[in-house]
């Protein structure tokens, strides 16, 4: 006989949780189909908070060795690898833990759920049937199509999270956030690392000024940067991994230790059985409209399955969305512009909110950008945090539209950016906000300043008539 409830959830990370506590909150019945490994969703197992917990170990160490800078003389410090792992499995098992219970206190199946018919899932030998469907099956790690790369062996982030000895060398290959972040903690751990991004700059998705910001931190610390890089083929000698690579200045060979994947994700569609659902995907990943409806009206789509940045509040936006409209009679537009910022945890951190120099140009918008160095700040000055700036993207008549940080706390700091561009503020209005002295927020007003100080010419020419 088959199960019936209102809502079927198929996943149940950060999207599909956030879903199931919407439907439930308006009276639905919700069942959460998980697949058969941990609960807890890829944040708190495998990403966000595994891995944060990692670098804040490595920051602590850097500190430490950066004190006489300021004056302090400090024992030498080193990093015992194994206890910070050991911490961080700690950790996490507290995290999950929370996560499972409230997971369990919805009816759960687990297995792998595939679709049978248009609304009926098969998962562990039951047959589900739902009202509505939301896919919020996540993602997963890719290797890039390098020749020998199977064959020689490679880390991802998930098994980097659990060495407890780090290598004596090692190349990454990817200069996005998760390269980035890896590329720090390994080099403070030790190791001797290449960094290896096809792509111009690092940071890719960024602005170039980022992305060049963060390379120059990242040689200042002895990482060996290799920008515009390709990996041709990957192959074992003996105990080392033998990488070729070709850059502008042609071919060389790269002997390493290990390698480290820190590339794309791809959405779980795999398992689903979408055919049978009517359900069509792109080269992204599972097609929706607007309101996050698949091509099967029943059925839709949340998280990392959409294809677009994996971000945990992200996610959760989807997810409560997807189950808001999946009963509204009015349902809502996804405006995921508001939802993207996110941050890169280097140090300094990356921090964006709002529209990229570059996304504004290439939708047409008349934008005007201008960036003030932390340098100019006192806080950061006598923080002995000095590197980095805050660079805004204004409209034509002042609103704000985009704001990036490169700077020391920018993940905590580009909460005022968020707001400020969520009100669809000015830069009038933040010039002539009240900023507390000394902070690292001050740099907000420095900015608006300086596009205020542009205007003033043009103002008093027009009062002058």
């Amino acid at each position: 006989m088959d199960e019936r409830y209102d809502l079927c959830v198929i996943g149940a990370g950060t999207a599909g949780f956030a879903a199931a506590q919407c439907a439930h909150k308006h009276g639905r019945t919700v069942l959460l189909a998980s697949g058969p490994g941990d609960l807890g969703g890829t944040c708190i197992l495998r990403g966000c908070m595994p891995a944060k917990t990692l670098f804040a170990a490595t920051e602590r160490l850097s500190e430490v060795e950066a004190a006489e800078e300021l004056g302090v003389r400090a024992e030498a410090a080193r990093a015992d690898l194994p206890a910070i792992v050991a911490r961080k499995r700690e950790l996490i098992e507290y995290f999950a833990e929370d996560r499972v219970e409230e997971l369990e206190r919805y009816p759960l199946a687990r297995g792998w759920a595939r679709f049978v018919a248009r609304d009926a899932i098969e998962v562990d030998g039951r047959r589900i049937t739902a009202e509505r469907f939301i896919v919020a099956t996540g993602s997963h790690i890719v290797a890039p199509p390098i020749d020998g790369l199977a064959e020689t062996g490679y880390l991802t982030s998930d098994d980097a999270l659990e060495l407890t000895r780090a290598p004596a060398s090692i190349a990454i290959l990817g200069g996005g956030p998760v390269g980035c972040e890896f590329a720090q903690y390994f080099a403070r751990l030790g190791a001797r690392v290449t960094l290896v991004q096809s792509e111009a700059t690092l940071l890719r998705k960024e602005d170039d000024d980022v992305g060049r910001a963060i390379g120059a931190v990242l040689r200042h610390e002895g990482i060996d940067v290799r920008t515009g890089c390709e990996v041709l083929r990957c192959r074992r000698d003996g105990d080392a991994r033998v990488l070729q690579l070709a850059d502008a200045d042609g071919a060389r060979e790269l002997r390493v230790e290990t390698i480290m994947l820190a590339s794309n994700r791809v959405p779980n569609v795999e398992r689903l059985g979408l055919d049978a659902a009517g359900i069509e995907t792109t080269a992204n990943g599972i097609a929706v409209d607007p309101f996050l409806a698949t091509t099967n009206e029943r059925v839709y789509a949340a998280g990392d399955v959409l294809g677009r940045r994996c971000l945990v509040h992200v996610a959760e936006y989807a997810g409560r969305l997807a189950a808001r409209n999946a009963f509204a009679d009015e349902p809502l537009a996804a405006d995921f512009d508001r939802f993207e910022a996110h941050a890169v945890y280097t140090q300094p951190q990356v921090a964006v909110a709002g529209l990229t120099e570059r996304i504004a140009r290439a939708r047409g918008i008349d934008v005007r950008v201008k960036r003030h160095p932390f340098r100019d700040v006192g806080k950061a000055v006598v923080a002995g945090e000095p590197e980095g700036f805050v660079k805004m993207i204004v409209t034509a008549d002042g609103t704000i539209a985009g704001i990036a940080i490169v700077g020391e706390g920018a993940s905590e700091l580009i909460g005022e950016g968020i707001a400020l561009i969520d009100a669809r503020a000015t830069t009038r209005i933040v010039s002539d906000m009240p900023h507390l002295h000394p902070t690292m927020s001050e740099i907000f007003a420095r900015v608006a300043d300086d596009f205020e100080a542009e205007d003033v010419p043009e103002l008093a020419a027009s009062a002058l008539g």
